[in-house]
């Protein structure tokens, strides 16, 4: 109703023209949206009682990582795809105790500590904790930890078709109890489909990309099930093929890549959920053949699929990776450029990303929350806060 009032308004001021083709623009529909806002009733949810049971799409559990990945985005209510989050909850139906808990059930995570991290199940709402007791490095490997359980349960949405949203309890948690840390809460319901009718799509981000230092172009389809991947992920993958440039790129993607879905207003999302739509918290490096480079997904107000070179690597630090890892020599680095929970959360969304995609590639891999002694290894090599790596054996053809 105001967007039709706005409209002819502009029209008969005798630049609705110019009005239509402005509203394409992001920064436009975000002010509207926020306007409009301003006059809207909130949805309001029908009471469980009234809600019709849902059944998952029967193709949910052959979806691959790839299209997973590339699908996945966070819901809400306002049935507008194009305002803030792109998914739709389908308020007049619900989910099923039983639904639910095999949601978590597929969401299992490989594990490196046996710090405890678990997801408590409330009806629809899902908390993640951790164990309070936790102090130091082991406190920051199980928020890397708790942070890959969020993430497995928002592809596992993907995969069935089922819509997620967060409910933060603060950037760095929030004590439950004397011996529990709540990371965040999740909220699962049914969803709409919202890729042309379907809940999957192997669509490019819309809008242009900046093409410089591109990558070569990520598939966003691919022939083994995400939860397939999922139950059989490990640490490391001692037998697989060697990593090329295509590979990397993929990984990259995976990783922390540019998808289709809209997320306040902007035509391209990423395969991770962002605290608020902060694109600053963590990063992905890649050092290889002794050259360190930063993964690029936006770049001059595009999205990018690119690395951006910065220097040769000091060679005794090149030397000292080389020895420490052993037979690996490329590494796909994990830091955060803030010291708090959210970051090293977003860490274990593009660390499980990344492993994920590996299997599907059959790459041969090692996976590592680094210590303080490899930490500072990976500092020596120019980076400034590395948490996690992904170590691969490269083929040589990078000059």
């Amino acid at each position: 109703m105001i967007r039709r009032h706005f409209l002819k308004f502009v029209a008969l001021a005798g630049l609705g023209s110019i009005a239509m083709i402005m509203f394409n623009f992001s920064y436009v529909r975000k002010a509207f949206y926020r306007i409009q806002g301003l006059f809207s009733q909130p949805t309001e949810v029908p009471p469980e009682s009234e809600r019709a049971d849902t059944t998952f799409p029967p193709e949910g559990p052959m979806v691959s990582v790839e299209t997973a990945l590339n699908s996945r985005c966070t819901s809400d209510d306002d049935n507008n795809p194009m305002n803030f989050h792109w998914g739709m909850f389908d308020t007049r139906k619900k989910l099923s105790s039983l639904q639910i808990e095999n949601i978590i059930r597929h969401a299992i995570i490989p594990r490196f500590t046996k710090e405890r991290v678990h997801i408590r199940n409330d009806r629809n709402i899902l908390t993640f904790t951790m164990d309070r007791r936790a102090a130091g490095i082991k406190k920051e490997w199980g928020m890397v930890e708790s942070g890959m359980q969020h993430q497995a349960v928002g592809l596992v949405c993907s995969a069935l078709g089922v819509g997620y949203v967060f409910a933060e309890l603060g950037r760095d948690g929030t004590t439950l109890s004397g011996d529990e840390i709540g990371t965040v809460k999740i909220r699962v319901d049914p969803m709409k489909p919202g890729y042309g009718g379907s809940y999957w799509t192997d669509a490019s981000p819309g809008g242009n990309a900046d093409g410089l230092n591109a990558l070569p172009a990520p598939a966003r389809s691919g022939a083994k099930p995400l939860l397939s991947v999922l139950r059989e992920l490990k640490t490391e993958e001692t037998k697989g093929e060697k990593t090329t440039l295509e590979h990397l790129g993929q990984l990259l993607w995976a990783a922390r890549g540019r998808t289709p879905h809209y997320y306040k207003s902007t035509p391209w999302g990423m395969t991770i959920p962002t605290w608020g739509g902060e694109q600053d918290i963590s990063d992905v490096s890649v050092i290889w053949n002794g050259i360190l480079s930063r993964y690029i997904n936006r770049r001059r107000g595009k999205w990018a699929h690119a690395l951006d070179t910065s220097d040769r690597v000091n060679p005794g630090a090149w030397t000292s990776l080389l020895k420490a890892h052993d037979p690996f020599d490329c590494f796909v680095v994990f830091g955060r450029n803030e010291n708090s929970g959210r970051a090293l959360w977003e860490i274990g969304y593009q660390l499980l990303n990344a492993m994920l995609q590996a299997v599907s590639l059959e790459l041969k891999y090692r996976a590592l929350l680094l210590n303080e002694h490899q930490r500072e290894t990976f500092r020596n090599s120019g980076l400034k806060d590395p948490i996690a790596v992904l170590a691969m054996l490269s083929e040589p053809t990078r000059k």
